[in-house]
């Protein structure tokens, strides 16, 4: 066929899915592929790359590149090694062989499987590309298994150390904390339990130019990007660190997976399917600090009108509704703030307004934390004593009570269970109609989804008492951190403090103002009265 003058587009492929080797690599490929068309007189080469992706998928930019040109008509012929080159997809290769390229009369040869559009297609060719397919779907399932295998086996299913750390030369197995990240990764932590916020953390990093992980990762590589790109943190990257459990020293298998060898879309697993093993590698940040920051993100963090975030925000409740108390401030007095019960202000007379002044807080919560500090600093073993008893407490009061519901919901479920079988059977003996069995199989089916969903909570609460009694060693820490609290600040909060409750006037007046009865819980430890 003569030559058009028009680009003869030489496409080369090469992935993890292919045989390893020279015969297939993207050198090997662009010689065999010159060599042809110098020999069948196709000028005006172009070569067209993808290195490192599979073949089941067209969302490759070398091809995409090439597409484009042949929508373009500046094509003429496209030539592949083989077939599978070109693709692992037997219905998109049939779509581009049969319909797109006749249509921009792109001549296509596959060389190895003598094709050759200008010829006549075989009726052989679709056999060929399923059997082609079939290549990467069993490759893909090996794979899969080696993943799994090694995975609930304690090995790690990520081929990158997350950023952080960097693998040992001598044991690529093991991470070694990489400093200067591991710098960036204490300091996202610490600026978000300080109450910063996510966005204000990218923007801090953005604007000091300190370089984003990818970058990070370039300037060890040497592969470098634009100055945007280098210094520019997205807050869905703080946040991604902020949630990752590898900065506390554990390694986290299966957190994601895709959908089929065909879909390259990542999608979260549950909860059930996540496997996690602690103490696999040195910790960048501390359990308890990890543990405060899932607790905190957990929360909704709404930026408030004032552009501040309010000192007890997310720290203080009402007594009786349990709702978080917001602040109220008054334009004349900007710097004097007052707590409502939230759900108070929401609905009139749905709880007590139980309104406190901040100040009043402020002095209070002073007072308990240096009686705290006091009663440590004079008996250590008593205060040491108090945590392992009051956190053993508190953890059997929690164990007890969700062991009591998971019980109840079992007892329901199997009630449950009766219950279907009766009314089964009682369609099978016509005692009811097909209507009412369906109506009442499926109330049934809907309360049985809804106490399983909440067994499986209960479930992971037992897991996580134990975890939360261990928070008490955090409390013991900050204790060594203070001699004493002159005024109150977002730290002091984080370092002691789990929860404040207010409630009812005591009936007492302190400066002519009504007393309201306060309640602080310890971070492990919660409520401590004292002399």
């Amino acid at each position: 066929m003569a030559q058009t003058g028009k680009i003869t587009a030489l496409y080369c492929r090469f992935s993890a899915d292919d045989i390893r080797g020279e015969s297939d690599s993207i050198a090997h490929q662009k010689a065999i592929l010159t060599e042809y068309a110098n020999n069948h007189g196709l000028i005006n080469q172009r070569y067209y790359v993808d290195d490192g992706v599979s073949g089941t998928t067209f969302e490759r930019d070398g091809f995409k590149e090439m597409l484009n040109d042949i929508e373009n008509g500046i094509v003429g012929t496209v030539i592949v090694k083989d077939m599978s080159r070109f693709g692992r997809n037997y219905l998109m290769v049939g779509q581009y062989l049969e319909l797109i390229f006749p249509e921009y009369g792109v001549r296509f040869i596959a060389i190895s499987d003598n094709v050759d559009s200008a010829e006549g297609m075989s009726d052989m060719i679709p056999f060929s590309n399923i059997m082609n397919e079939w290549y990467a779907r069993d490759i893909s399932r090996k794979e899969r298994a080696v993943i799994q295998n090694r995975g609930n086996n304690g090995g790690r299913t990520t081929n990158n150390a997350v950023y952080g750390y960097r693998k040992d030369p001598n044991d690529k197995t093991i991470w070694l904390i990489d400093e200067p990240a591991a710098a960036v990764v204490r300091r996202i932590f610490e600026m978000y339990l300080s109450g910063i916020g996510i966005l204000e953390i990218a923007r801090t990093l953005t604007a000091e130019k300190i370089p984003r992980p990818t970058a990070h990762m370039g300037f060890k590589t040497g592969v470098g990007s634009d100055d945007f790109e280098e210094y520019f943190w997205h807050p869905s990257t703080v946040r991604n660190f902020l949630r990752r459990q590898e900065y506390c020293g554990d390694t986290v298998n299966f957190r994601t997976t895709r959908l089929s060898y065909k879909s390259h879309k990542v999608v979260w697993n549950p909860k059930e399917k996540i496997r996690i093993f602690e103490n696999t590698h040195e910790p960048i940040i501390t359990r308890e600090m990890y543990e405060r920051v899932q607790e905190m993100l957990g929360e909704p963090r709404k930026i408030p009108r004032t552009g501040e975030r309010a000192l007890y925000y997310n720290y203080l409740y009402c007594e009786d509704c349990k709702h978080p108390m917001r602040i109220r401030k008054r334009a004349a007095v900007p710097n004097e703030g007052a707590y409502f019960c939230s759900l108070a202000g929401k609905k009139q007379g749905a709880c007590d307004l139980h309104y406190i002044a901040e100040v009043v807080i402020n002095d209070y919560v002073m007072e308990q934390i240096n009686k705290l500090l006091m009663f440590a600093k004079k008996d250590r073993v008593g205060f040491e004593k108090m945590l392992r008893d009051k956190s053993e407490d508190n953890m059997l009061a929690e164990l007890e009570k969700a062991t009591a519901e998971i019980e109840q919901i079992q007892s329901r479920l199997a009630e449950i269970e009766m219950y279907v079988q009766g009314l089964f059977e009682s369609k099978i003996r016509r005692e009811i109609d097909g209507d009412m069995f369906c109506t009442f199989s499926e109330k049934y089916r809907k309360e049985k989804a809804e106490l399983s969903e909440k067994l499986d909570d209960l479930f992971l609460t037992q897991q996580n008492l134990k975890k939360k009694s261990d928070r008490s060693v955090l409390l013991g820490t900050s204790v060594n951190k203070y001699d004493t609290i002159s005024e109150v600040n977002s730290e002091v909060l984080r370092d002691f403090i789990e929860r404040i409750e207010v409630g009812d006037c005591t009936g007492e007046r302190k400066f002519r103002k009504k007393v309201r009865k306060i309640r602080i819980f310890f971070i492990g430890i919660g409520e401590v009265h004292f002399d």
